[in-house]
């Protein structure tokens, strides 16, 4: 068995794959923290599907860039059960994430990830998911800027880039509202296009989120 988790951005999910096909799927976009929902709701699915921990033979999960107490309570989680099982950890990024169920566009993408303080993570691929802009963060205004000729957006940033590309009257393409939000069952289907980081036994203490930029609080102590 399967098991994915993304609590990358406030909103989180996971997933269960027995290895033939997708058997459990939540999203919960709820105003608690994921140190609160995380546990509660993994421990509830493998309940209903009939799972034990032991069941489980590889953990997806995604590694950010997003919220940073999300990803290290999620990679915590996946850690833990990851050392406990002796199971490997296969990581992807957000921006990858978020860019899969747009492939069906037939169009180059741009995974837009909200970075707060009025920036976004950002980064492109072609239609194979082949990356033609590299990871930054950066505002939206600059995308703005960039040769967005023949691009979807896609991702949780993409309210912003809207807003402001709406107020320079700018048209861009724009993937349908529920693509936007992450969903961990599409981290089974990834390593069809991209390879994941896999860590398992000791290599698990190298596993760490993709932050891109420090976060607020390490800002503040300069």
């Amino acid at each position: 068995m399967k098991l994915a988790i993304d609590s990358s951005q406030t909103s989180g999910s996971i997933a269960i794959h027995d290895g033939v096909r997708l058997v459990y799927s939540a999203f919960f976009d709820i105003r608690i923290t994921h140190s609160e929902t995380l546990m509660p709701v993994l421990d509830a699915a493998m309940k209903l599907c009939g799972y034990r921990p032991q069941d489980i033979n590889e953990l997806y999960i995604c590694l950010g860039p997003g919220s940073f107490t999300g990803l290290r309570i999620g990679l915590a989680t996946a850690k833990g059960i990851a050392y406990a099982q002796d199971i490997p950890v296969l990581g992807f990024s957000s921006f990858e994430l978020a860019a899969l169920p747009c492939m069906i566009s037939g169009k180059k993408i741009i995974s837009v990830i909200d970075a707060k303080m009025q920036e976004v993570y950002a980064a492109g691929f072609d239609v194979d998911l082949s990356s033609t802009i590299p990871p930054c963060v950066t505002t939206p205004k600059e995308i703005l800027n960039w040769d967005l000729n023949g691009y979807v957006f896609c991702g949780s940033g993409v309210p912003r880039i809207s807003e402001i590309a709406s107020s320079s009257d700018i048209t861009l393409d724009y993937a349908p509202p529920y693509y936007h939000q992450l969903k961990a069952e599409y981290l089974f289907e990834l390593s069809r296009y991209i390879a994941p980081r896999v860590h398992q036994g000791d290599a698990l203490a190298d596993l760490e989120p993709f932050y891109i930029r420090e976060s607020t609080a390490q800002m503040r102590k300069r």
